[in-house]
């Protein structure tokens, strides 16, 4: 710790001030590491911070404990007001806003694809501003810089009337943090290009609309018992009425080997929810069921540890990401090929997210080309129904029933976002 002294002569006397203790800045984030402030808070300190939606990268109750309780009115104006403070560009999602709350990365974080970008960004924010970092919140920000595979630079620049002892009016910060050790191929990122964000449709999913493990091709073995063969590094031996007895296969998720197939389960890398929410909702029922039992494309269906596909569930790269950090950039690339091939879309969050976590990639992240969407396929041991002739715009049951109108336009029953019942739409 740095200390000056002040040392005055007066005639035979000398005195000596009382050591001032100089704060050093963290060497890793640049932060100076001080006790938070634990003085009573109300948001309306800051005037202007009901400007925007976007939330806080550092929020309104942090920045006050970590210094804003000293700033005057117009300082905590001007921060409420800079575009720049806001976690625009990293992917943080209002629900993710809402789960962190108040709390610091010592506390919360988000997913792992967003991490790093989130951890340059609050110490840039904080660092711009003259904010100061507890113990903790630095110990934790430390491990996730260490952690990220290699650095760049989150710039923000400060718009906020500047008191003589913190930060000029033109100060420019530099935080460390990840990204690209080599950018990512520009074959992935082209085809996320090709992705429409679009917001999600949250109503009327239901796992039964998407018709899965059917045995599409009719050679008596259903997509799951495909998709185990398929994937066997070994030979796989399979029984009567196409049961896989044994094989050897790499969960790609979490690095395991299993030889036991109940141990596997089959994961949609894009999960039916996702699916339906992104674009599938408006598919006929034959679309889905392509959708659901697609072996023309490897990388739609995997074969993986059941208990991390349940921690899966339906989540997208905002909320999940494989524990096996080698295999990220591969599924970031599989998801995205996925949605092109299917003429999915996606959410701002989730684009955000994807093409973040993407530029840390490099060659890790190559992709072949998406191929089209595979054709309508009717199993050999399926009888197919008579054609439903619907009038559009009319009420319908069951919901998810398909039918085609006067004109050959395909119709689904289901319900829109602005009225719950069900009617014949597009």
């Amino acid at each position: 710790m740095n200390k000056r002294w002040l040392v005055v002569a007066c005639g035979v006397s000398v005195i000596v001030s009382i050591p001032q203790v100089v704060a050093a800045a963290d060497p890793v984030t640049g932060l100076e590491v001080k006790t938070e402030v634990r003085s009573p808070f109300r948001a309306s300190a800051f005037p202007t911070a009901g400007s925007s939606r976007v939330p806080f990268v550092v929020p309104l109750r942090e920045a006050w404990e970590s210094g804003a309780n000293s700033w005057t009115t117009a300082r905590r104006a001007a921060f409420g007001a800079d575009p720049s403070v806001r976690a625009t560009g990293i992917g943080l999602s209002d629900r993710a806003g809402v789960q962190r709350a108040d709390r610091d990365p010592a506390q919360w974080l988000p997913s792992p694809a967003l991490r790093c970008a989130y951890v340059a960004k609050w110490i840039a924010v904080k660092t711009a501003w003259g904010l100061a970092a507890d113990p903790a919140e630095v110990a934790r920000l430390r491990r996730v810089v260490s952690s990220c595979p290699a650095t760049t630079t989150t710039t923000v620049a400060s718009s906020a009337p500047a008191p003589a002892t913190t930060i000029s009016q033109s100060t420019t910060v530099q935080a460390t943090t990840t990204t690209a050790s080599a950018k990512a191929t520009s074959d992935v990122l082209a085809e996320l290009a090709k992705v429409k964000i679009a917001p999600e449709y949250t109503t009327g999913y239901d796992r039964e609309l998407f018709p899965h493990w059917k045995d599409l091709d009719g050679d008596g073995c259903d997509t799951r018992k495909e998709v185990l063969i398929r994937d066997s590094r070994t030979t796989a031996v399979v029984g009567s009425s196409c049961t896989v007895v044994s094989g050897t296969w790499y969960s790609p998720y979490d690095g395991v080997t299993w030889t036991e197939p109940s141990q596997l389960q089959i994961d949609h890398v894009v999960a039916l929810s996702e699916a339906w929410k992104s674009g599938a909702y408006a598919w006929t029922t034959q679309q889905r069921t392509n959708y659901a039992n697609d072996l023309t494309d490897s990388r739609t269906l995997l074969a993986v540890t059941g208990s991390v596909n349940q921690s899966k569930s339906d989540k997208d790269p905002t909320e999940w990401l494989p524990p096996l950090a080698a295999h990220r950039c591969t599924y970031l690339a599989d998801w995205v090929l996925v949605k092109v091939r299917w003429s999915l879309t996606m959410d701002e969050a989730e684009h955000a997210a994807v093409r973040s976590a993407l530029a840390g990639c490099g060659s890790t992240a190559s992709a072949s080309p998406a191929v089209p969407a595979p054709a309508p396929v009717v199993s050999t041991a399926t009888t197919t129904s008579a054609t439903i002739f619907v009038t559009p715009g009319a009420f319908c049951s069951p919901f998810g029933a398909t039918g085609i109108s006067e004109k050959g336009v395909s119709y689904t029953c289901k319900p829109s976002e602005t009225e719950s019942r069900n009617r014949w739409r597009r």
